[in-house]
């Protein structure tokens, strides 16, 4: 879901054709001013199973505002505010840091993320990606001064479990594909027409961890409900990896483990594994802000009679009262 290629490009317009007035299609266009402000509540959800037994069950939950403080003929900018939680569960639980200690760090803990758009809302760069990356290092440099005090060891044995995470704030490119994930979810259909009475299924790309090429998927995108008086749609998203492609994933990842090929052989008699996104979009395609966004990703994992399933599960809903 973090791109739509070529096909879907086919749909994108420009302000000067956008019509409602053809009842068989939606054209999402972003129609902001300065001064606008929405304030959503965001939900994550991981759940994981291993032989039918539910074995881990995290949520989190949190508040973010999204401010239009920049608009041209050709752009806006965009504040987006949050409470960095996963942060704050990170410096707890891997790094052990008291509450006392958190509650001094906290101030740093509200971040603010400015963006570019383009005039019908595509996502072009974050602008304040340097700000982002000091404010951190300041956080990890206080945490290790702190926790370490006059500890010499502990210092170093501290600066060194950080240094991943540092890394990841060292460049735009990191920050931008770290900090955009959920913003990139919210932008998705903006800048795009569909014909609302027939399925768009197109050929889509996933990430791929373990290299830099992309993980080849199909995906459908078809629309439940059009309310033209409240100019409000529903519409899923949906993505399915072909078997073919998951053959390739997991002997790319045997490969890379140095599994022999008889080995490999026997392990694909059996194998079975498969990712499945179904995402539900309510969204108002005017101004161009959804209503509630729901996010499922379902992975299944069975090899050598072991059977492992995960869900990660995001809703993205406005808060109006």
């Amino acid at each position: 879901m973090k791109k739509i290629i070529s096909l879907i490009l086919i749909f994108t317009i420009s302000t000067q054709i956008f019509s409602q007035i053809d009842s068989t299609k939606v054209a999402f266009v972003s129609y902001w001013s300065v001064g606008d402000s929405y304030d959503f509540k965001i939900t994550k959800i991981k759940q994981q199973w291993k032989e039918g037994k539910l074995i881990k069950n995290k949520k989190q939950i949190h508040r973010v505002n999204f401010k239009v403080i920049d608009s041209t003929a050709k752009s806006y900018t965009i504040k987006w505010s949050y409470n960095n939680d996963e942060l704050y569960n990170i410096l707890k639980k891997t790094y052990k840091l008291p509450d006392s200690l958190l509650k001094n760090l906290s101030k740093y803990f509200l971040t603010e993320v400015k963006y570019k758009t383009s005039e019908l809302g595509n996502i072009v760069e974050v602008l304040n990606w340097k700000e982002i990356s000091n404010t951190m290092n300041k956080i990890f440099d206080l945490v290790i001064e702190i926790a370490a005090k006059n500890d010499s060891i502990k210092k170093k044995s501290l600066s060194n479990s950080m240094q991943p995470l540092r890394q990841i704030f060292n460049s735009k490119e990191a920050v931008e594909q770290l900090i955009l994930q959920d913003i990139q979810v919210f932008h998705l259909p903006l800048g795009l027409e569909f014909d609302t009475t027939t399925p768009l299924v197109f050929d889509d790309e996933l990430p791929n961890i373990l290299d830099n090429n992309p993980i080849k998927a199909k995906s459908k995108i078809y629309f439940e409900k059009i309310d033209y008086e409240n100019d409000l749609c529903v519409f899923k998203y949906d993505t399915d990896i072909p078997h073919e492609e998951t053959l390739k994933l997991i002997k790319d990842l045997m490969s890379k483990i140095k599994i022999t090929d008889k080995e490999m052989d026997k392990f694909l008699k059996t194998a079975v594994f498969s990712i499945k996104d179904r995402n539900v979009f309510e969204y108002y395609f005017y101004p161009g802000i959804p209503k509630k966004i729901v996010t499922n990703r379902e992975t299944i994992i069975n090899f050598e009679n072991k059977k492992e399933k995960r869900l990660e599960k995001m809703i993205i809903e406005l808060i109006t009262d």
